[in-house]
């Protein structure tokens, strides 16, 4: 492990203890977490002075290669992001929309109407009989839920098959493997942990209604080939390899950006919209449930472009200082949020650094998808598995692409 590496994890562990939901998952040495476990806490302002410090010396690492210039980027974008939250984490007021833009190297774009309205036309053509379209979707979800009990079996099932289809169309590591467990009274719906030597467990709320659809999601984003897929691969290639960085996986950060956006594209890079319908009818004659295919889809490529009405309530809140009523309002009317989420919601839109993370699946998915337009689905989607990729060099490529055409 070289010294940027080395310093870089010691960051990203100290700071977590300041910005617990900093850290998504942790495979580097052992001995390096409980050192800091145990050590005095180190105070912000030289955690961001650390920031400051390696970002100089990541500009100044070599830059023959383009896989090194993809580190030097990396790690500049991503103490970046931590010395904003080290800042943050010592009192500093910075704006809802700065903060966004810091920690994730993105400009903010606010959904226009029109995408919302696009989404209840479909969804008021798929779902059955009239009123409310918040209570007919309630409804759905209720006619095409999963037991809990059956959840791990039927999630183990999907991932042999996205996995399977993984290694045919992408690569992934010999030792990739995977499990599923249950989790209940968290404040999510699914998680990742990703344990070192190609090992993932992702943890399931069960607390939450879980559809036929949703299952197949989670076993795509969660899994093969999303984040679990990513996570093993860079293991083998990159942390092999001496970019022992990776073996911190950050949240609050581009690297989350960009991982959430490959988790969200990733079903589509494997299975087309014909094959997810064929899988879908399948899934549901095995758990004895009826449903329309072609309809599910509609339904959820419309949830899809609900999606970012989240990131329009967040900034309605924290920079136009709507109340939190009216934004609460503004969630169950036009995303259409079920009361159990709607309240996960509007809890993790109040929290200092939470309330940003909306915006790592809505302009993650934005970005990752005008890139992978550019260079294929398939190769392009194989190179994000492999690579060290920030938004900023997502953004360069493109424009590198579209003045060279």
């Amino acid at each position: 492990m070289d010294e940027i590496a080395l310093r870089y994890l010691l960051l990203g562990l100290r700071l977590a203890r300041h910005v617990p939901a900093l850290v998504r998952s942790y495979h580097g040495p052992a001995d390096l977490a409980e050192a800091v476990g145990g050590e005095p806490l180190t105070p912000v302002t030289e955690l961001h002075d650390e920031a400051m410090q390696l970002a100089g010396l990541a500009a100044e690492l070599p830059a023959e290669k383009a896989a090194q210039r993809r580190r030097a980027s990396w790690l500049i974008a991503q103490v970046g992001a931590m010395g904003a939250l080290a800042r943050q984490a010592g009192g500093e007021e910075i704006g809802y929309v700065d903060l966004v833009e810091e920690l994730y190297d993105i400009e903010v774009q606010l959904e226009p109407d029109s995408t919302f309205e696009a989404a209840r036309r479909m969804l008021d053509a798929a779902l059955p009989g009239g009123g409310p379209l918040r209570q007919r979707l309630v409804a759905h979800d209720l006619e095409t839920g999963v037991a809990p009990d059956e959840v791990v079996s039927i999630l183990s099932r999907l991932s042999d098959g996205f996995e399977k289809r993984t290694r045919a169309q992408l690569w992934l590591p010999p030792n990739a493997s995977i499990t599923f467990e249950v989790a209940h009274d968290v404040p999510w719906g699914s998680l990742l942990r990703y344990e070192g030597g190609g090992r993932s467990v992702v943890l399931v709320n069960v607390d939450r209604p879980l559809t036929i659809a949703s299952l197949i999601d989670v076993a795509a984003s969660e899994g093969y080939p999303g984040r679990h897929a990513e996570a093993s691969v860079k293991d083998d290639l990159l942390v092999a390899a001496g970019h022992a960085e990776l073996a911190l996986i950050a949240n609050l950060s581009p690297q989350a950006l960009v991982g959430a956006g490959m988790a969200g594209l990733g079903r589509e890079v494997v299975m087309s919209d014909q094959e997810l319908g064929l899988e879908l009818q399948r899934l549901a004659r095995s758990v004895e449930r009826r449903l329309d295919a072609a309809a599910e889809l509609a339904i959820q490529r419309a949830r899809g472009l609900l999606r970012p009405a989240l990131g329009n309530a967040a900034v309605a809140l924290h920079r136009d200082g709507e109340p939190v009523g009216q934004v609460r309002s503004y969630l169950a009317e036009v995303a259409l949020l079920p009361d159990e989420i709607l309240d996960e919601s509007v809890s993790r839109l109040a929290d200092a650094v939470l309330r940003t993370e909306p915006f790592t699946q809505i302009e993650g998915r934005r970005l990752v998808s005008e890139w992978l337009e550019l260079h294929g689905q398939t190769q392009g989607y194989a190179r994000l598995l492999a690579e060290q990729q920030t938004p900023g060099t997502l953004r360069s490529e493109m424009e590198r692409t579209q003045v060279g055409s």
